[in-house]
């Protein structure tokens, strides 16, 4: 669990309780509204019975579509990383085209490269992620001139399929920073935000004049508010409890450790 929630930054901790706090107080509103006792007209119950049901439909719907989208974005980031491995995979494969003068230091580059981009995906701090990406593009420049260098005074064509081995690494980590941004946009979340305090009003409003029920309308922007905090987790990219981790680029690095890939 500490594990987990050091991935849980302030930001996020703050945005869980301004959600809970704007909602309860919502509830509360609504069940205060024009008295304690305010008369209870049959037709107007009716009617907000109505509004209400209608308003949470609406609100269920629109939160559904918001953690799809979430979902989405957290998927593709799945798939870059996993591209990133087999791109880095083949790298390492196709080192075997080099001679025996500069395969232990390509394979000592990619070895290099693997270790950033496993750090890429563990480092929470935007700043050193930065770093990393920025390290691990001017690795892979190196060893595209080295290749390409070797390539020159070879001729051999087969080392053009290593080149070309070598550019898939930039263009995979590219993609991954394609992926590499939130997919909910601020004024959906403030239209999410906007219906959960009007839901969150109306099933106070529709309390009101009741004795107690005050812990039961507090259950709503609880479960609301968990839920909300939910999808910003896994929107939020490379941080959150819900996060990508690197499993496939492990599984490489164990692989190359043991003999594999590498000729």
């Amino acid at each position: 669990m500490p594990e987990m929630l050091r991935f849980v930054d302030a930001t996020s901790w703050a945005l869980l309780l301004a959600m809970l706090c704007s909602l309860g107080l919502a509830a509360l509103a609504g069940k205060f509204s024009w008295g304690r006792a305010a008369s209870r007209d049959a037709a107007a119950e009716d009617d907000l019975k109505i509004v209400l049901g209608a308003t949470l439909s609406l609100f269920g719907l629109l939160m559904g579509f918001t953690l799809s989208f979430a979902i989405s974005g957290y998927n593709t980031r799945m798939s870059a990383e996993e591209n990133e491995a087999i791109a880095i995979g083949n790298a390492f494969q196709w080192t075997a085209a080099l001679d025996a003068g500069h395969q232990p230091q390509a394979q000592a580059m990619l070895q290099d490269y693997l270790s950033l981009r496993i750090r890429f995906f563990d480092t929470v701090d935007e700043g050193q992620r930065a770093q990393v990406r920025m390290e691990s593009i001017r690795l892979q420049t190196r060893m595209w001139q080295l290749i390409s260098k070797v390539a020159k005074a070879s001729g051999d064509p087969q080392l053009g399929s290593a080149l070309g081995a070598s550019n898939a690494l930039y263009v995979a980590q590219q993609k991954t920073m394609a992926s590499w941004r939130r997919q909910i946009p601020g004024a959906a979340w403030a239209i999410l935000m906007a219906f959960g305090l009007c839901s969150n009003f109306l099933i106070g409003y529709n309390s009101r004049g009741r004795p107690g029920g005050r812990a039961l309308i507090f259950m709503v922007p609880v479960v609301t508010a968990l839920t909300l905090f939910m999808i910003a987790e896994i929107d939020v990219p490379g941080k959150g409890i819900i996060h990508v981790v690197p499993d496939n680029l492990q599984a490489v690095r164990v692989t190359v450790e043991n003999g594999g890939l590498a000729p």
